[in-house]
């Protein structure tokens, strides 16, 4: 299995929620997404911060760990 970092990046003077290597994981990440915008207030983390990881098997989301 695979790990897959979600990261908070500041894009346009925004922070926005993304998942890094998404490109090598052909699943469908937007509900990750969705509920990390519900579980982290990304306005107070910094450009950079992990806040959790998407734990895959091949292109199937196995496990979504939260740090935050």
């Amino acid at each position: 299995m695979a790990e897959y970092p979600i990261v908070v990046r500041e894009i346009g003077g925004k922070m926005r929620l993304g998942v890094e290597e998404a490109d090598a994981l052909d699943a469908d990440l937007r509900d990750v997404v969705t509920e990390g915008y519900e579980r982290v207030d990304v306005q107070d983390c910094g450009d950079g911060d992990v806040v959790g990881h998407v734990v895959a098997s091949g292109d199937e989301i196995e496990d979504v760990r939260w740090a935050r």
